[in-house]
């Protein structure tokens, strides 16, 4: 297996040279950042989506996007599919709590041993398939049917979960949904813009409800405000995800919504017990500070 990839080496590739350091396709190279994606009616997360960032050899931070414009046409995106799958399924059987979604590049579709290889990292890391999900572009999978549809079977039968992602419904009919062998449809970021015209808007509360009605996750990506929010919360999707939720991190994020509002509040009354302390006001008559916080958090699991 070919280890190193050389821009000024490599014949395959169509870009200018000068742009681009020398890219080592070795999986210390690569770090594994995570974006979590939270269940819209409780906050709780249900997955991680695992994201690829790459350091060059003087240990800078590279933008993803830089790392895939070089590796295209190289013939060698399988293999840092492969690199982030076993570093996904290591960290899975060191955090049994985390769950993960990984995007699979066009190019993994060639590589006729990764079923066989994925049970393999499964069983030596000991780890169960249905904590992984595996996200394939709307446009791969419809340009390469066949081989695709076969391909997400395999990965279905080793018990892995399928999303197709940045889903438009421009190359697959709602109808045509339910027989896709999928479990998660994440919508295109663009559904979660504000200029949406009002036929567009149509199109993502139909997807959201197809989704519901053939009892498939909905997703919606982009939620980088209060408006995106709303309207997911609108057209009736399961789940969301976006920058002002959470933004990508280097550890794989356990904690709900509901969990970290719990803290923030905690915090503050932490705080102005502190305060209280300072400057010697009693805001809590009768009782000192502790206790309050006490029973704040007993009646969170008393449900008052």
């Amino acid at each position: 297996m070919e280890t190193e990839f050389n821009p000024l080496t490599t014949p395959h590739i169509e870009l200018e040279i000068e742009e681009f350091p020398a890219i080592r396709l070795e999986a210390d190279k690569f770090e594994l950042w995570f974006q979590p994606v939270y269940e819209l009616a409780t906050g709780k997360i249900l997955h991680n989506e695992v994201l690829v960032r790459w350091r060059d050899e003087q240990g800078n931070l590279r933008p993803t996007q830089e790392l895939l414009i070089a590796l295209q046409n190289t013939q060698l995106l399988n293999q840092l599919d492969r690199i982030v799958v076993e570093k996904s399924i290591e960290l899975l059987s060191q955090q049994s709590k985390v769950k993960v979604s990984i995007n699979l590049s066009n190019e993994i579709f060639v590589d006729l041993t990764f079923s066989k290889q994925l049970h393999t990292w499964l069983t030596q890391y000991n780890v169960s398939a249905t904590r992984i999900s595996f996200e394939i572009e709307e446009d791969v999978i419809f340009q390469t049917q066949t081989k695709a549809i076969a391909f997400i079977t395999e990965l279905q039968m080793i018990g892995c979960y399928i999303a197709i992602d940045n889903f438009t419904g421009r190359y697959f009919s709602l109808s045509q949904l339910q027989e896709l062998p999928i479990s998660i449809i994440k919508l295109d970021p663009r559904f979660a813009r504000s200029s949406l015209s009002s036929s567009q808007k149509q199109m993502a509360k139909a997807i959201a409800y197809a989704c519901n009605t053939f009892q498939k996750q909905c997703v919606l990506k982009g939620i980088d405000d209060k408006y995106s929010l709303k309207f997911a919360n609108d057209i009736g999707v399961k789940a969301v995800q976006g920058y002002s939720l959470s933004k990508p991190q280097d550890k794989p994020k356990t904690f709900g919504l509901i969990g970290l509002l719990i803290v923030r509040i905690i915090a503050i009354l932490i705080l102005l017990y502190i305060f209280k302390s300072l400057i010697g006001i009693d805001l809590f008559k009768n009782r000192h500070a502790w206790e309050v916080i006490g029973d704040f958090i007993q009646s969170i699991f008393d449900g008052k």
